[in-house]
Formats: structure tokens, C-alpha cells, sequence
């Protein structure tokens, strides 16, 4: 049987309650198109296969696959053996597809920001993270874990914290904590826009230095009178706006 892989930041969840609660909260019909990403050793993808149109699975570990490709005899079953990095969901559907996975801890942000390229083919997407690193996605302002990923998730998607997992439901036994969160895309946004552009642009400035002030920081790009006009305080540190501060900065910039 493979062995989780460090480097590839493998933890396989081994929980039935929790593959129960998952599989509740997806609520999946016959009707639809699912993208599964990571399916390690198969426990979600195997309640999906019963139940849903079509499932694309896309496993990098070439030592998961012969147990993969057991269930790859069911007409509704595709497997994908390459990174999800480089995969591109426009060669499988344009449009209304279901994403969900167990994503590994050393890439989530990478992961996350290629689910925000090809959003316009989501209806939704489910994914179990790093509680730390989910704290960040939904994060409110005016709390230490409001940061870039936290404004550039919540202009694009509208996330819905789903519930926490136990690190006795995965093996290898994480040291932390697991969530498992719902994004929901927000309609005619996308990474390439131009306000999610300027958006990277403002939040790599300000979030550079987390405790320099607002006005400092953007004094190249703009001026506290404009700021002000904008009914946002100069002073204000990064952590302090709100997504739509960001927003209204971003819409004056382009």
C-alpha cells in the first residue's frame, strides 16, 4: 500500500464521519461535474463516482494510480495523472464544474491562485486546508490573519467556513488542525480583471510592510487627500481596511 509523501505534503484523510460530513456538505446529484483534486487513495472520489454525471480526477503520485485506475473502469471516472498546476479545466468543461480536494499543505496558495484563473468555470469549490491557512481565506479585517490572500479570496469568491478537522482523521497524523471551506465564485470576477490586478498590486505594497501606515505606504500612488475622498484614514495600517477599501483604491488606480 503507497506511503504518504512528504515532499508531495500527503495527509490521506481516513475518517468515514468525516468523509460523511464532506459528502453532506457537497450535497452532490446526479447532474453534476466534479474536479477532484488530489484524490490520494480515494475515499471521496469513490462516494462521488456513485452519485454524480462525471468526476476528473488529477493525481500527481504515479504510485496512487493503480488503485485509482480500479475505479477508472466506471464510464463517469477520469483520471489525470499530472500536477494540478498544469492542468487546464477548459480541456474538460467551460463551465458549471464542481471542485473539491484535500489540498497539500506546502501548495495551497499556489493552488488557490490557479483555482482563481479558471473561475469562470466553477459553480463552486470545496477544499480541505491548514487551519491556519483557511483562517487567512475568510479572515475578517482588523485581525492578524486579514492579509493578501485574505482580500484577493474574498473579491473573487464569497467563502463560507464549513468545519474543522481533527488531525486524527488524516494519516499520517498531521501536527494541526484541518477546515474544510466553500467558495462560492462571484460572478464576473476573475484573477485577470482589472481591479483583481491592481488588487495584487496595492496588497503587495501595503502588506509588505504590515505596520506602516496606509498613507506611507501608497504615498507613491496616491495621496492622503485622495484617501480621504475615498473615506479611508491615512493612518489606517494594512490589516485595518476592509475588502471594499481595497476595492475603491483599486477602482481610482486603473
Amino acid at each position: 500500500m503507497p506511503k504518504a509523501k512528504k515532499s508531495l505534503g500527503q495527509n490521506f484523510l481516513i475518517d468515514t464521519s468525516v468523509v460523511n460530513q464532506i459528502i453532506q456538505f457537497v450535497n452532490p446529484d446526479s447532474s453534476h461535474r466534479f474536479l477532484e483534486i488530489g484524490p490520494g487513495k480515494g475515499v471521496i472520489t469513490q462516494r462521488l463516482v456513485k452519485s454524480v454525471d462525471e468526476i476528473h480526477a488529477v493525481e500527481i503520485d504515479k504510485d496512487l494510480l493503480r488503485d485509482l485506475a480500479q475505479i477508472e473502469h466506471l464510464d463517469n471516472f477520469h483520471l489525470h495523472n499530472q500536477s494540478i498546476l498544469d492542468f487546464e479545466p477548459n480541456t474538460i468543461s467551460d463551465g458549471d464544474l464542481r471542485v473539491i480536494g484535500n489540498l497539500p499543505y506546502n501548495i495551497s496558495t499556489p493552488i488557490m491562485l490557479w483555482s482563481f484563473k479558471y473561475l469562470e468555470l466553477f459553480s463552486d469549490m470545496h477544499f480541505m486546508f491548514q487551519k491556519e491557512f483557511g483562517d487567512r481565506l475568510v479572515s475578517e479585517n482588523n485581525k492578524k490573519t486579514f492579509g493578501r490572500i485574505s482580500v484577493i479570496t474574498q473579491y473573487l469568491t464569497k467563502p463560507k467556513y464549513c468545519f474543522m478537522i481533527e488531525p486524527e482523521s488524516f494519516s499520517p497524523k498531521p501536527k494541526v488542525d484541518s477546515v474544510f471551506i466553500r467558495f462560492d465564485p462571484i460572478k464576473g470576477r476573475s484573477l485577470n480583471d482589472p481591479i483583481a490586478i491592481k488588487l495584487q498590486e496595492v496588497t503587495k505594497i501595503t502588506f509588505m510592510h504590515k505596520r506602516k501606515m496606509i498613507g506611507k505606504s501608497l504615498q507613491k500612488i496616491l495621496s492622503e487627500n485622495q484617501l480621504a475622498q475615498l473615506d479611508i484614514d491615512s493612518k489606517s495600517r494594512p490589516e485595518n481596511l476592509s475588502v471594499e477599501d481595497y476595492v475603491k483604491i483599486a477602482k481610482v488606480l486603473i
